[in-house]
């Protein structure tokens, strides 16, 4: 098990959690920000990414929240294969 007491998250964690709606580009840019600082910056990326994926197991999108592992709420829906993919009505 890795240790994540040094994770640049845990400074500070609000910055992972974007205020606003995902639509905005000011969410983007913040987002973008902590993800480049996630893949770059983070030598447990692998290990948050795999228990956040865990933890989120099944839900949507929008039942997710904030940067973990590098990616974003949507990123993180696209890489569970327990969610039926979308059909177009």
């Amino acid at each position: 098990m890795t240790d994540m007491s040094k994770a640049p998250c845990l400074d500070e964690p609000d910055f992972w959690y974007p205020a606003g709606s995902i639509h905005t580009r000011a969410w983007r840019d913040n987002a973008d920000l902590a993800k480049w600082i996630c893949r770059e910056r983070c030598y447990v990326r692998q290990q948050c990414l795999a228990e956040t994926l865990r933890a989120e197991q099944g839900r949507r999108a929008y039942s997710r929240y904030g940067i973990a592992g590098g990616l974003d709420p949507r990123e993180r829906e696209a890489l569970d294969d327990t969610i039926p993919a979308r059909t177009a009505a």
